[in-house]
């Protein structure tokens, strides 16, 4: 049988799921409500057109990296692209992860830090929330201590809390945890806060960026940060030419204009104030802290409420199970559509 080549440790494994994307209203995935305005689609459709289309891309999208290292003021040498920041995580583990090895979360996280554990034959340990959504953060170093973890990934701020972790309590992490610390701060640009200038202090440190909640979720591109030896090891697992020439001439034009990124995010932490104070007025509901482009909301019945939704054709996520139970996670949209999300919430 055909399944006896098959890896056993995956043989309950389930693959990820991102769903259907046909929804009027899609307040779901943490994109941008905001598409690229229509000057700078017409600069990004002539570096399109000029476009070498039968030779293969800088392997190690150089120029799009120093962009980067500007953005974020780094050292352009302490800055990998990747296929998204999730190809980054894959990296991450297949670099240090021997089978058996175990990788510390909080929990609830982001689900790919366990997939990719999984993926890489490494085993996840998640350590739990407390009831108000927070990280006991001398118990979390204490477990991975204890449980000789080889790699800890905390988003900062939390996918789905919106929870954010104190820098002084990240920091600490990086100090306690014998081990890589990685700090995923894919939602940076709606909290301002970042652990980039620590790069250099520690060696254990590395840190994950996105252009995907901030206009580019189409393009996948995403950005390894880290210090000269962590990042020497990393090059020996990160594929050649993982990122297209496209993704490449799109993210040079936008990073060559941040104002578009900027713009962008005022625009996400406008709406996200505005729906914030709708929620807030509307009995029944529990809002947890808003601190990156969505607001996680425990209702009386999710599942009832986001079959409401449904049927409108407004789709956010939802938990059904665990901490989270009753709980939809609702992506900031525009003023229409968060409307349209408040007239058919309740």
């Amino acid at each position: 049988m055909i399944q006896d080549f098959f890896r056993k440790d995956l043989s309950d494994f389930e693959s990820y799921n991102a769903g259907k994307t046909d929804y009027k209203v899609r307040l779901n995935a943490n994109e941008s409500f905001d598409n690229l305005g229509e000057a700078v689609r017409r600069e990004i459709g002539k570096v399109i057109e000029n476009s070498i289309y039968n030779r293969y891309p800088d392997a190690d999208a150089l120029e799009v990296c120093e962009l980067y290292s500007l953005y974020a003021n780094v050292n352009k040498t302490n800055v990998m692209a990747g296929n998204g920041s999730d190809e980054c995580i894959q990296i991450i583990a297949h670099t240090f992860l021997n089978t058996g090895e175990k990788v510390a979360m909080q929990s609830p996280d982001f689900s790919m830090y366990g997939l990719y554990t999984k993926v890489a034959g490494g085993i996840p340990i998640e350590f739990p929330l407390s009831d108000e959504l927070e990280l006991d953060v001398q118990g979390f170093i204490s477990m991975a201590n204890r449980e000789k973890v080889k790699i800890v990934f905390l988003s900062n701020p939390n996918n789905p809390t919106g929870n954010i972790i104190k820098r002084e309590d990240i920091i600490s992490i990086i100090e306690g945890c014998k081990c890589i610390v990685v700090i995923d701060e894919a939602y940076f640009e709606f909290y301002g806060q970042s652990i980039l200038d620590k790069i250099d202090t520690y060696d254990n440190l590395i840190v994950l960026r996105t252009c995907s909640k901030i206009g580019l979720a189409a393009i996948r591109i995403g950005f390894m940060i880290t210090n000269n030896v962590l990042m020497l090891e990393l090059k020996k697992v990160k594929p050649p030419y993982n990122v297209n020439a496209i993704t490449q001439s799109i993210t040079s034009v936008i990073l060559k204009n941040p104002e578009i990124i900027n713009n962008n995010v005022k625009n996400i932490i406008v709406e996200r104030s505005y729906l914030w104070e709708k929620l807030s007025n509307i009995d029944g509901l529990r809002l947890y802290k808003a601190e990156a482009n969505f607001i996680l909301v425990e209702v009386p019945n999710a599942i009832k409420v986001k079959k409401r939704l449904i049927e409108e054709s407004i789709n956010v996520r939802s938990f059904s199970t665990g901490p989270l139970k009753n709980c939809l996670r609702i992506t900031i949209g525009s003023r229409q559509e968060n409307d349209s999300l408040l007239t058919n919430l309740i």
